[in-house]
């Protein structure tokens, strides 16, 4: 895993007062692949590997500046999205 996503992971774990960042890994993957899935039997569309870097980028803009970044794709905003509210969800 890159330092950067790990370095993520772990800022979400501390937003959400988790030492442990297990469970945030855990939401992350299991967010992308009902994603995917949605995705896939919606408008038969893949998700790509570049699509869930770039919402993985967005998510830590999100949480440092309370904005969804410019310049992100339909797909790309949508997965950043699902990511927000999973984890706004977690924190309630």
């Amino acid at each position: 895993m890159d330092d950067d996503y790990l370095q993520l992971i772990r800022a979400v774990s501390q937003s959400l007062g988790r030492t442990d960042p297990t469970a945030v890994t855990e939401m992350l993957i299991s967010e992308t692949v009902k994603f995917r899935d949605r995705l896939k039997e919606k408008t038969g569309r893949i998700l790509t590997v570049a699509d869930t870097r770039a919402a993985l980028d967005a998510l830590e803009v999100y949480i440092r500046d309370s904005r969804m970044p410019d310049g992100l794709t339909w797909t790309q905003k949508e997965l950043t999205g699902a990511f927000v509210d999973r984890l706004s969800a977690s924190g309630s």
